[in-house]
């Protein structure tokens, strides 16, 4: 037999689950709200003074929201009234023109950084401007940015060819200056 606090191998403690179970605290019912229309009554809280019995069924209906089916008890039917209301719905079914956003990239980085920026401003409304259902503004967008992408293509190229002419001539040059010099010594 072992001593009292010992523990004995053979045969541990009997689990009690109420010694470790931690205290039920609950939060005391609120005072001063009211119960909501159409919900029961919680359970648990006592009635409140001065305001009215929860009602049945569903709250009246707000203003400016579509109608709700009101259910008649007596005849077991739906009854769904409705008020004209005018919806315009703009859907384009046209295709999106293009945006020229990849030329417009490729000019920005491989020939003319300012026309090249240009051109991806202008791509990027014809996105904005198609999203806002302006179709014909898209167009014009799409246009526009067709030609600055081409506009910075076209000098891009053109710059680089002249660029090459003007360094083969500056070496033609330079290379005929020296050979034309000879060396005695």
């Amino acid at each position: 037999m072992s001593a009292p606090g010992e523990i004995n191998p053979e045969k541990p403690p009997e689990y009690n689950p109420a010694e470790y179970a931690p205290p039920q605290q609950g939060y005391p019912p609120q005072q001063g709200y009211p119960p909501q229309q159409g919900y029961p009554p919680q359970q648990g809280y006592p009635p409140q003074q001065g305001y009215p019995a929860p009602q049945q069924g569903y709250p009246a209906q707000q203003p400016g929201y579509p109608p709700q089916a009101v259910y008649n008890q007596q005849q077991g039917a739906a009854v769904i009234t409705t008020v004209p209301q005018s919806t315009v719905i703009v859907r384009t079914t046209g295709v999106q023109p293009n945006d020229y956003l990849t030329l417009a990239i490729i000019v920005t980085i491989c020939c003319c950084l300012p026309l090249g920026i240009v051109g991806i401003v202008k791509a990027m409304d014809v996105r904005n401007r198609w999203a806002a259902g302006d179709v014909a503004g898209a167009e014009q967008a799409s246009q526009s940015a067709k030609r600055w992408s081409l506009a910075g293509l076209i000098t891009g190229i053109l710059l680089e060819v002249s660029g090459v002419v003007i360094i083969i001539i500056y070496y033609v040059v330079i290379v005929a200056s020296f050979s034309s010099y000879t060396y005695y010594g």
